[in-house]
């Protein structure tokens, strides 16, 4: 054992077929410590290594998975959304890869954390797309904070590095003949249910797209939110807080609505079922575009379309506002297909210029 704390650890080192570990005493001679009196020199495992050096310096043998999970229980006890931290955890874990090989969080140096952004960008032959890595390196720097502020960690290991490649430019989206076809076929095939039955698939599949929901604003509703016979949808607990809102139902989708939500108590959830979130109507979606004969595409996407062809009739910060995002910037990156806010502004100034003729 140290004295007094004067000698100094080092490794684990790769060696061979084993680890090795290093430990300098105050006068600068070097030893080797073995797993067995007699052994060979060094440790079969790396955690092994990592286990003895633990006992050395007699600190906890707090894991980087451990600390995640403690992270994700502290933020939740101070309110965070079960789902933001569901989120964290999961891009968490890809890219400090706790699965793949755990490791004690004092070992997560700037060398190692560099390691494990190169390894996730090469992982299964292809980095992830830019706008994942944006998202892992964001979890993974709240992480940091919060462990150096437990004093667990001494500094932020992933401190100047960064994504790779083009941040995206949005989903692709259906065209309007496509969108037609896609919402008839959804809702027609609604049609074909027992009344009885609330999970309604197609109808929530054609909100999606017609009001520019997020997946789980449409998933997350209760009956009360449908208002004013159903001419109002009200949007709680958002995304971001501008995202609560309400919005006017479209005629088309008004008597349905009123149908589903007739007689029944007002905290039930809309769709009737507990299994209906995100990845419930992402999988329909995708199901009803192939059924209609349309390219495939995801809820996000349909959100997208919606706001490119009310591009085309309204200025882009009232779209914004209507998708509840915080400003009209999110929403020509990432929503609007090209050329739809420059193709509104023309027609803007041709009703202008021909006194309203077109």
């Amino acid at each position: 054992m140290p004295n007094e704390r004067e000698d100094r650890i080092h490794g684990p080192y790769k060696h061979g077929a084993r680890w090795r570990v290093v430990i300098v005493a105050a006068n600068g001679t070097r030893s080797h410590p073995r797993e067995s009196e007699g052994g060979p020199s060094g440790f079969a495992t790396c955690e092994a290594a990592d286990a003895y050096i633990s006992g050395w310096r007699g600190e906890g043998d707090r894991t980087v998975a451990a600390a995640v999970d403690a992270y994700v229980a502290d933020r939740l006890a101070h309110g965070e959304k079960a789902r933001t931290m569901s989120t964290v955890a999961y891009r968490l874990r890809g890219l400090l890869n706790t699965t793949g090989r755990d490791r004690w969080l004092r070992l997560l140096t700037p060398a190692v954390a560099k390691e494990l952004l190169e390894s996730r960008r090469t992982k299964r032959g292809g980095k992830p797309a830019t706008e994942t890595q944006i998202g892992e390196l964001a979890a993974a720097r709240g992480f940091a904070a919060w462990c150096i502020a437990q004093g667990w960690l001494p500094r932020d290991p992933f401190a100047g590095l960064a994504a790779t490649g083009e941040r995206g430019r949005g989903k692709a989206q259906l065209r309007i003949s496509e969108a037609r076809t896609y919402v008839e076929h959804a809702l027609d095939e609604d049609d074909e249910l027992d009344p009885a039955e609330r999970a309604r698939p197609g109808l929530a599949a054609a909100i999606t797209l017609l009001m520019g929901l997020r997946a789980s604003e449409v998933t997350d509703r209760v009956v009360r939110d449908v208002d004013d016979g159903a001419r109002v949808l009200w949007i709680e607990r958002a995304k971001t807080r501008k995202g609560d809102r309400h919005l006017e139902v479209p005629e088309v989708l008004r008597p349905r609505l009123a149908a589903l939500v007739a007689g029944r108590d007002g905290g039930e959830p809309l769709w009737g079922d507990a299994d209906v979130d995100r990845h419930w109507l992402g999988y329909h979606v995708r199901r009803l575009c192939d059924a209609a004969k349309v390219p495939v595409v995801c809820p996000q996407a349909l959100r997208g379309t919606q706001s490119s062809i009310a591009a085309r009739a309204v200025p882009v910060e009232h779209v914004a506002e209507a998708l509840g995002q915080t400003g009209p910037a999110v929403t020509r990156r990432h929503y609007l297909a090209r050329g739809a806010e420059q193709d509104g502004r023309q027609r803007a100034a041709l009703r202008a210029l021909t006194g309203g003729r077109r």
